[in-house]
């Protein structure tokens, strides 16, 4: 219509700062002082836990396959800093790495642990970025939203060597990948793994996962199983390879739900399934 603004960029920015807290504020702030046009992107933020990179990469793949209309870059952070136990000179830490995907996606992901685990498989382009990564502690701010932001208005001149995606650790199925608002536990086992395993619903499974042994069912959906029973189910991530969730049905969040009774593991815990 003409006239009327539609937007042409969809920027994903995810990061383990508290939700619209004030770092994200920051950070944004530098994107739209660095974009030509600031108008023409839509900024969406998504929280994650605190030095959760195996969030970084589920979150990343999640969004990264999600059919939009438009151009979609994805930002992520999420830097532990694990590789060591000493201190770190002058703040440095792992640099910023581009990855552009089949369908177009682009992806500015801070290189930890599982930041691109999720969508490996996908990636055509893989390369450095020659962005500063010493020199202050808040380097999210500081120095890479300018370097997002040249990629954002078509600048690749700071893209630097093609790396090899095989540098990119493989995801193993049978770790912790999401919490959500429900308590529900998003793993990274796959629909098809339970196929696998010819485990049918209705089946009983023992999971062991936080040192917790709890019997499930396997299911179709959460819903199509007692309350307070523990449900193991395709999710609503994963696409056409769900994701398998464990999933306890509440009817209030008073109730213990699955995050609690696994006594809230985190991203990248293993678990363990049999078949009973």
């Amino acid at each position: 219509m003409e006239g009327k603004y539609m937007p042409t960029t969809l920027l994903h920015h995810i990061d383990d700062y508290a939700p619209n807290g004030l770092e994200f504020a920051e950070i944004n702030t530098r994107f739209y002082s660095f974009l030509k046009d600031p108008t023409s992107v839509i900024m969406h933020n998504t929280s994650i836990p605190s030095l959760d990179t195996m969030a970084l990469g589920f979150v990343t793949g999640q969004l990264a396959y999600a059919p939009t209309p438009g151009r979609t870059v994805i930002f992520g952070n999420c830097a532990p800093r694990r590789g060591t136990q000493k201190a770190s000179f002058n703040n440095k830490d792992h640099g910023i790495l581009y990855a552009k995907l089949k369908n177009g996606v682009e992806i500015i992901n801070v290189f930890s642990d599982y930041a691109f685990g999720f969508v490996k498989k996908d990636i055509m382009e893989f390369k450095f970025i020659n962005c500063p990564n010493e020199g202050s502690q808040f380097r999210s701010r500081d120095f890479f939203p300018k370097s997002v932001a040249k990629i954002i208005d078509g600048d690749y001149s700071e893209l630097g060597e093609s790396l090899d995606v095989a540098l990119i650790p493989d995801i193993p199925r049978n770790l912790v990948a999401w919490t959500d608002g429900f308590g529900n536990i998003k793993t990274t086992m796959r629909l098809s793994d339970i196929q696998k395993l010819n485990a049918k619903p209705g089946h009983s499974v023992q999971i062991v996962l936080n040192g917790v042994s709890m019997v499930g069912i396997i299911s179709v959906g959460g819903f199509q199983v007692d309350r307070g029973v523990l449900a193991v189910n395709a999710g609503s991530s994963g696409y056409d390879d769900p994701f398998i969730e464990l999933f306890l049905r509440v009817h209030h969040m008073s109730e213990k739900t699955a995050a609690v009774r696994f006594d809230y593991p985190t991203g990248g815990t293993s678990f363990e399934m049999k078949v009973m």
